[in-house]
């Protein structure tokens, strides 16, 4: 079988244009005339841009409804349909398109908005290397990719994951051993793995405190207890620190950044399609 053809291959970023180290991985698009980073966030639905953004290239906005981040905070948001993006001479006609006021940070480091990788085309999945810091879109039958994954990443162990068809987000069973599976988002918005208290019965929290911020600004509070093993599909991951929270609804966890990075994910828009995990032979 051919190898998939690949559409796109950009570099992934961990520095913000003024050179702020930032956990989230960021590829440079332009939109309108300008360009900038984009943070590329699996865990978001939609693609986000900010309103400075919008305004600066003219983009037509009508009044959406409000948002609600990570932190559990509202905001308002606007809808700017598709928006023609650009990358490396890559036509990214980006759907349904989603704007809020910029968080607080997004100015200084030169990011224009929030991308969802496998939302960026839809005859293509995106390949999110966290070992070699690169963008893959790729397209082919899906039967070609197992192979074609190996041959890149050979060190690495292929996991194919169902998803649970909730979710336009890479949502798959995990645990935190000795627990069972519950539904975990592959997010690689997010810096820590965060599970909820309830999932995790016997494990004691800690004092409450800041996790981080959702897009918002908002704080978004937890507890981080100490190393823990994430299992996913029979393979063992190290989790150096555990954040507990509390009413996390659905999914009830999340992997981050702690976990993602020195790993490839790949997924496409499909709710029923397999999410591959390619990590670390332990």
């Amino acid at each position: 079988m051919p190898d998939p053809h690949q559409l796109l291959h950009l570099p992934i970023t961990f520095a913000s244009s003024d050179g702020v180290a930032v956990h989230a991985p960021m590829v440079r698009a332009t939109v309108g005339s300008m360009e900038m980073l984009f943070v590329l966030d699996t865990g978001s639905e939609v693609h986000i841009l900010t309103r400075e953004l919008a305004d600066r290239v003219g983009l037509p906005l009508s009044e959406g409804e409000d948002g609600t981040d990570h932190a559990g905070a509202t905001m308002p948001s606007w809808s700017a349909g598709t928006v023609e993006m650009e990358a490396a001479g890559v036509a990214l006609p980006l759907a349904d398109v989603v704007v809020i006021p910029a968080p607080a940070p997004f100015p200084g480091w030169g990011v224009g908005g929030i991308l969802s990788p496998q939302h960026l085309r839809t005859d293509a999945a995106a390949v999110i290397d966290l070992v070699d810091d690169e963008l893959l879109l790729v397209a082919g039958a899906a039967g070609t990719f197992d192979a074609w994954l190996v041959q890149r990443h050979p060190e690495l162990t292929l996991l194919r994951l169902a998803r649970d068809g909730r979710s336009p987000t890479p949502v798959v069973p995990a645990a935190i051993a000795p627990f069972d599976d519950t539904a975990a988002m592959l997010n690689t918005g997010g810096k820590h793995t965060e599970f909820d208290v309830t999932v995790l019965p016997k494990l004691a929290p800690a004092a409450v405190g800041r996790l981080g911020a959702g897009v918002s600004g908002a704080e978004v509070r937890g507890s981080v207890i100490g190393a823990q093993t994430l299992v996913v599909a029979g393979a063992s991951l190290p989790v150096a620190e555990l954040a507990l929270r509390e009413g996390m609804i659905y999914p009830h966890a999340l992997v981050g950044m702690d976990v993602l990075r020195g790993t490839v994910l790949t997924c496409d828009a499909d709710p029923a399609g397999a999410v591959r995990w390619q990590v670390p032979a332990r």
